[in-house]
């Protein structure tokens, strides 16, 4: 998808096959039919229940054959280009794991424990190898766990310390998340409340003139405590780490709600969607 908003924004003319019904299934029901709108609004066709039979590379253009569930049949779309997104793994082949003992995983990652150690003693990993959170800022929480083993340090850092770990994905505006959604919260038991705004109505999008999304953050009605933020709009991964800090500390939405932020600036936003 973040491919798809760049290229879109380039002013190619994009569609994305999925073989899924669903729009983004994982996320919010909300939020994805928001995602979906605003990017099938800039142009990109989405075409759900899609799936590949084959792709030909002509010399002059690529022929993809797909099966449409939507009407049962099949059909032939023509482009100059395919990208394949197949998801990722470990990229652990090429290590001869197996020479030095090291197990690994059924996904193909090297299998550590909470600090990062291997079964071979004095062999630890960190990074993408690992598996799990593949990112950048994942990795540098690696290192520092790592660091703390290799020196003996007080600081016994491990993946359990990690609370609320956030992404983004990097489209056309931003989505960003961190903690559960609705359906997951409730699924857990929890007495929630919702706070939703549009992005529309934040002062900062209005300057940049990046007025699509909405934002919006699932609480714990009975400790007013941030369960998770779904955040779909311009700047979203710097406020989301804003959020991040509260739910680490334990923190009422309340105390959000009521900070002084700068204006105008995508974080003061957090005045108003904590506004329930």
């Amino acid at each position: 998808m973040e491919f798809a908003s760049i290229y879109s924004n380039f002013g190619s003319e994009v569609t994305v096959f999925d073989y899924g019904t669903e729009f983004m299934p994982r996320e919010d029901e909300e939020i994805s039919k928001e995602i979906l709108k605003v990017l099938t609004e800039k142009g990109i066709d989405i075409k759900l229940g899609s799936k590949i039979k084959a792709v030909i590379n002509n010399p002059d253009e690529s022929v993809n054959t797909y099966f449409d569930s939507v009407t049962g049949e099949e059909k032939e779309h023509q482009s100059d280009v395919v990208l394949i997104a197949t998801g990722i793994k470990p990229n652990t082949e090429g290590l001869n794991l197996s020479a030095a003992g090291v197990e690994v995983t059924p996904r193909s990652a090297v299998k550590v424990d909470e600090y990062l150690k291997t079964n071979i003693p004095n062999i630890c990993t960190m990074g993408d190898v690992v598996g799990g959170y593949q990112f950048t800022y994942i990795s540098l929480d690696d290192y520092r766990i790592v660091r703390s083993q290799l020196l003996d340090s007080d600081d016994k850092r491990s993946t359990k310390l990690r609370k609320n770990v956030p992404f983004s994905l990097f489209i056309d505006p931003a989505y960003s998340r961190v903690g559960l959604n609705e359906k997951e919260a409730k699924e857990q038991g929890y007495d929630v409340k919702i706070a939703l705004i549009q992005t529309s109505a934040i002062p900062k999008a209005q300057v940049i003139n990046e007025t699509k999304g909405i934002l919006k953050a699932v609480i714990d009605a009975k400790t007013n405590k941030i369960l998770g933020a779904m955040l779909f709009c311009a700047e979203s991964y710097e406020v989301i780490n804003v959020i991040k800090l509260a739910m680490d500390a334990g923190l009422p939405y309340t105390f959000l709600r009521d900070q002084v932020y700068t204006h105008p600036t995508m974080t003061e936003s957090l005045n108003d969607l904590f506004s329930v």
